[in-house]
């Protein structure tokens, strides 16, 4: 090994998988391109790093995303100049949206070229300026000796700040060149602790409260802060309500869970019944708090304490009484210790609590509920489920039991179609020991269908779960529910997907109706690849307009 800050020379390409290697990434994905081809000589020169090539970047981008999001370790994707670099920009909207840890690595035009526009190859003219507002950080790398300090900074930043898709464009010349860096080593920065007479002054508001109530947001997983998080519950008797980014913090049949924060029903009345609401890593984004269904507010009476890692979102949509600014599993622990032992006094009526935890609208019939209990019972609770975006999966988003983190991902910050197939194969590569399930529309499958041939050529366990109703669903549902039931231009042709399955090299099957769902999953399940498996059927959104 090099002694750290030892002079050595090579190529830019080598420098950046070299950096790579050296924060420890595993797994990179991405698509090679006549600009890039240096990094992908340095990946091909070694074995620490696997490479997974995907069939369109943006399929490299939610790979990235869902590897992310299934292990808590940043995603990385490598992709070309230009049109290979916009193509990753969609998936990174997601990522930025759900603060995921994602690296984007890009080549660009050589470096006497960059902003001029004189039409080179894949040129976009300041190719970094489109990553800048979908990104915690976009970088251009100005000289070639600067590359591994900047990819070791991606690192830094993300082990110091909130999570997010940073970019770095490097000239393709640079990537070339043989150029002089001292050597780094990996896996510096720490988040930052939260300050002391915050948290004394969150116990005497908590301690003192009736009716405790905490909001936990994706934050807490990103923290590992889910014992914690339990622990203070028991210690406060304060129900926890989710994030959608926030599920599996405390498993849902947890008898202090009380619900997933856009779901009205069950949590708007325990919200207000509340005096003091702590709010852990959760930056109460207005899809889920002033959207389609949950209205949130919060009255004077109320003492609203907000911790996150990231202060400027604290105060953006409700003003706190508290703001505290640090990690949530240093912020969580603290408040236990200065909270002490002692015996929960809470003020909750737990039956009435139990009997809003249960609430539905008339919309959620039997056959909504018998589909999302098949799939539960289908798959161990440690299966990961990666969702798309269907009439199934918007009720799915706060209807199927989660009982562990990082088991549930789901494109809740841009509600994207074509994030399932591809952040499935992600998770899977992250974790090649657990089941993998996609729920998609089809719709939403044949966004990234492609990416099939990725699943099929790694030889991966997956099973895609097919609902077919022919077309774009909760469209057709808006426009008639908006437009006296007209609705158009929603209507699709499909092709037959267990027949494009075996196209494919996969595995597909028709499931003849719900109740033979579960069958269906566990076969698919013991395959040595991808199984498709289609089922006819028609869900409309849970939506209240």
């Amino acid at each position: 090994m090099i002694p750290e800050g030892t002079m050595a020379l090579r190529t830019g390409g080598e420098w950046v998988v070299d950096a790579l290697r050296a924060e420890g990434v595993r797994h990179v994905f991405g698509i090679p391109g006549v600009h890039n081809l240096a990094i992908y000589d340095a990946l091909l020169r070694q074995s620490e790093i696997t490479h997974v090539l995907a069939r369109h970047e943006a399929g490299a981008g939610f790979m990235a995303d869902g590897y992310a999001r299934a292990s808590g370790r940043p995603g990385v994707v490598v992709v070309t100049t230009g049109p290979g670099a916009t193509n990753a920009l969609t998936p990174l909207v997601e990522s930025y949206a759900g603060s995921m840890p994602i690296v984007l690595v890009m080549s660009d035009v050589a470096s006497p070229l960059v902003g001029r526009d004189i039409g080179a190859l894949h040129e976009v003219p300041n190719q970094i300026d489109c990553f800048k507002p979908v990104t915690r950080w976009a970088e251009a790398v100005t000289e070639a000796g600067a590359i591994p300090a900047t990819v070791h900074a991606a690192f830094d930043l993300l082990r110091t700040g909130r999570p997010g898709p940073i970019a770095i464009s490097i000239p393709n010349d640079f990537l070339t060149a043989r150029v002089e860096s001292p050597q780094q080593s990996g896996g510096h920065g720490r988040r930052p602790p939260c300050h002391v007479e915050d948290i004394r002054q969150a116990a005497r508001l908590l301690g003192s409260a009736a009716r405790p109530l905490i909001i936990a947001g994706g934050g807490v997983i990103a923290a590992g802060a889910e014992g914690q998080l339990v622990g203070l519950a028991r210690r406060l008797g304060a129900p926890v309500i989710t994030t959608v980014m926030g599920r599996g913090a405390i498993s849902e049949r947890d008898p202090l869970w009380h619900g997933v924060l856009p779901n009205s029903r069950a949590t708007e009345a325990a919200i207000k019944a509340a005096d003091v609401v702590l709010a852990v890593g959760c930056r109460f984004a207005h899809r889920s708090t002033q959207g389609l269904l949950l209205n949130l507010s919060f009255h004077p009476a109320q003492a609203l304490i907000h911790l996150d890692l990231d202060p400027t979102v604290i105060g953006r949509l409700f003003k706190p009484q508290l703001a505290i600014v640090g990690d949530a599993r240093d912020g969580l622990e603290a408040l236990l210790r200065e909270l002490g032992p002692g015996d929960a006094r809470s003020g909750w009526d737990h039956g009435w609590r139990e009997g809003l935890r249960s609430a539905a609208s008339s919309r959620y019939t039997d056959a909504v509920a018998r589909l999302i209990e098949s799939l539960r019972a289908a798959l161990p609770d440690d299966a990961i489920v990666v969702n798309d975006q269907t009439g199934i999966n918007y009720w799915m988003e706060w209807r199927f039991p989660v009982v562990r983190p990082r088991t549930f991902l789901y494109p809740v910050g841009s509600a994207t179609l074509g994030y399932g197939v591809p952040a499935a194969i992600g998770a899977k590569i992250a974790h090649p020991e657990r089941p993998v399930a996609c729920v998609v529309g089809d719709g939403g499958f044949m966004y990234s269908v492609n990416e099939l041939a990725t699943a099929v050529k790694y030889r991966l366990p997956l099973v895609f779960v097919v609902m077919n109703d022919d077309r774009y669903g909760a469209i057709k549902w808006l426009q008639e529910t908006m437009f006296e039931g007209r609705w158009g231009e929603a209507d699709l042709a499909n092709p037959d997907f267990p027949a494009l399955a075996r196209a494919f090299g996969a595995r597909g099957e028709r499931v003849a109706g719900v109740e033979s769902l579960p069958d269906a999953i566990a076969r698919a399940l013991a395959a040595d690849g991808p199984v498709v498996l289609e089922l006819r059927i028609a869900i409309d959104p849970p939506w209240e307009l």
